[in-house]
């Protein structure tokens, strides 16, 4: 038996081997009372993918030990279902969860062509890609808007925030736009890139966004 397990090969019913991943996507950090939790997507050297959440004290340094791009080894980790939510990150059932107690090393980068996961749009189109898995979207940006301010659901009896959004459209391939919508940071991250260039014809990938359907459109 080897050292490490892919993460499709993880079990609550199996012991916990060391696994060997690349981080493909880190969200942002959410402080809370005496900790900090920041959610990721993690994939393997098959291409399987998992989601991870680290949870740290707020005392512990502010550097974060896992970058995006970067492959670590994750040792002594705990497992758990994930659960049932209107949007899950990867099909992987369980939750890597890298606690206080985990060891994370870094290691040589994985070699694996992509972890994109680009539907096929015909499915998607006859409404059988399934809207709480989040698609990667490439093509061409052909129009975007402004930032535009926007209230967020209260949360915890508390009044909604104010936030920020932009609207922009994606030519996949002939014939086929997409309407997307960038949320938060990301909107704001999006809005500056879009500022900064000066080519005529801009490319984009576009990875865990979520489907929305409106008026048998996808949004």
């Amino acid at each position: 038996m080897g050292t490490h397990r892919l993460v499709s090969e993880l079990s609550l019913d199996k012991p916990l081997h060391p696994v060997r991943v690349k981080v493909i996507c880190k969200g942002p950090t959410v402080v809370g009372s005496g900790f900090q939790k920041t959610v990721l997507i993690i994939g393997d050297e098959k291409g399987n993918t998992i989601q991870a959440t680290l949870v740290r004290d707020l005392e512990a340094s502010a550097d974060m030990p896992l970058e995006e791009g970067h492959s670590y080894e994750i040792k002594d980790f705990e497992l758990s279902h994930v659960i049932p939510e209107r949007v899950r990150l990867t099909r992987n059932r369980y939750n890597i969860n890298i606690t206080k107690s985990s060891v994370v090393l870094k290691i040589d980068p994985i070699k694996h062509f992509s972890f994109y996961c680009f539907p096929n749009w015909d499915d998607l189109y006859r409404g059988l890609h399934h809207p709480k898995f989040p698609i990667d979207i490439y093509g061409q940006v052909i129009g975007v808007g402004f930032l535009e301010e926007y209230i967020m659901e209260p949360v915890n009896g508390n009044n909604g925030i104010i936030d920020h959004k932009i609207r922009f459209f994606v030519l996949h391939i002939p014939n086929v736009v997409i309407k997307c919508v960038a949320y938060g940071a990301l909107a704001h991250v999006f809005n500056d890139l879009w500022n900064s260039i000066d080519a005529d014809i801009v490319l984009c990938v576009l990875q865990c966004w979520q489907i929305n359907w409106g008026q048998g459109n996808l949004l």
